[in-house]
């Protein structure tokens, strides 16, 4: 049987470890195999951590609906939420369930994203140009993605300067809208 200080020391270590999971910073994203938007790269701050993938669950039924993603040892999926609606999806990670749906409808530009006490506005910074995404709500910090080169959206740079306590899960969950919104579904 384990001491009561060993155990609340372990129990303390694996707490620090979830955080450190949690505030991953990230740095950019990029398709993993030439014009193919299936499957992506996302690539964390730290040189330390592997390459993350963000990928469509079902790539030869081409079912953009479904999406799965792992990064440093975190496991989550993507869905939509009803059929044939667009506008509304829920990521699950872990203990995080993230709901993501559109500020209005009809507009996929600009979503609203909630997570515990967390609700964050995500947009396209130019309504119909959808290169380049900013987070409306500054509360937590600022997290930026635009394509490194203007008119090719297989690669994107992320400026992620949100607060350390922002779970991985919001910063996938703006991930996955700018790609989603913004390539080509082939």
């Amino acid at each position: 049987m384990i001491p009561f200080r060993l155990s609340l020391f372990l129990y303390f270590i694996f707490c620090i470890g979830l955080d450190s999971v949690s505030a991953q910073e990230l740095t950019g994203f990029a398709v993993e195999y030439g014009d193919t938007f299936k499957e992506w790269k996302v690539i964390p701050a730290d040189v330390e951590i592997n390459l993350g993938e963000l990928n469509l669950s079902w790539p030869h039924k081409l079912e953009w609906n479904d999406w799965e993603y792992q990064l440093d040892g975190r496991f989550g999926s993507i869905r939509q939420k009803w059929i044939n609606r667009p506008d509304e999806w829920e990521l699950i990670d872990g203990e995080y369930i993230v709901s993501i749906k559109n500020q209005w409808r009809g507009d996929l530009t600009i979503w609203k994203i909630k997570c515990d006490d967390y609700t964050l506005r995500f947009e396209s910074k130019y309504g119909n140009l959808t290169e380049e995404w900013t987070l409306a709500t500054d509360k937590h910090g600022a997290f930026d993605i635009f394509t490194e080169y203007e008119g090719d959206p297989r690669d994107w740079i992320i400026e992620d300067n949100l607060d350390e306590d922002v779970p991985l899960a919001l910063k996938m969950a703006m991930v996955f809208l700018a790609i989603h919104y913004s390539v080509p579904h082939r």
